[in-house]
């Protein structure tokens, strides 16, 4: 029925990709000549890009494709939550390139004020749909969620590793979130899709 998830889905399996692509030698001595600002924005980012591609990998399988019914849709989903997955294995992979102290990365958005806020918006309307009636107006505000967390959130935090990038900083990083963001513009336009069709 929906020929724009056949050809999505084609994209998506182009784009297939793995972190140990990546080079992060360079990384683990940039880090340390970070300064104390540089080094707080990159630690919050990757925390705040953990947490929420977490959220996502779960929240597509368990409270947005039970609700879908067309099967290439599902596919894409589905292909999407195996995506996220890699992501937060491509963070890990960052984190524990460069910190003694991954703990402290990994459990930031629990402890810093702002990024608890953000993260809380977006998760509690997550909630929201799996709890009570499933309705019309709780699945399109998810489908909206999505288009925020993965088009406004994650795009700032890979503006912030693009700038490191672009003095000649963590070039390493850079590089993986390049590969990230080419996956998260078709993660852009499954959910474009689907918000247009509902």
């Amino acid at each position: 029925k929906y020929q724009w998830a056949l050809n999505l889905w084609d994209m998506m399996e182009a784009n297939t990709w793995f972190p140990r692509e990546v080079q992060m030698t360079g990384d683990v001595k940039d880090y340390r000549l970070l300064t104390i600002p540089e080094k707080r924005m990159y630690d919050l980012v990757l925390s705040q890009l953990i947490f929420m591609d977490s959220l996502q990998t779960n929240n597509l399988m368990d409270n947005i494709n039970p609700y879908i019914t067309a099967p290439e849709v599902n596919a894409c989903l589905s292909r999407q939550s195996y995506e996220e997955a890699n992501h937060s294995k491509s963070y890990a992979v960052m984190v524990e390139a460069i910190s003694e102290n991954t703990d402290q990365i990994y459990n930031m958005w629990k402890t810093d004020a702002v990024l608890k806020n953000k993260n809380s918006f977006v998760a509690s309307i997550y909630v929201e749909l799996s709890s009570g009636t499933i309705t019309d107006e709780k699945i399109l505000l998810a489908l909206f969620a999505n288009q925020i967390l993965e088009g406004i959130y994650f795009y700032a935090g890979f503006a912030a590793i693009y700038a490191l990038g672009k003095a000649g900083k963590m070039i390493g990083s850079s590089q993986m979130i390049r590969f990230i963001q080419r996956d998260e513009v078709t993660h852009l336009l499954l959910f474009q899709n689907m918000i247009n069709s509902v």
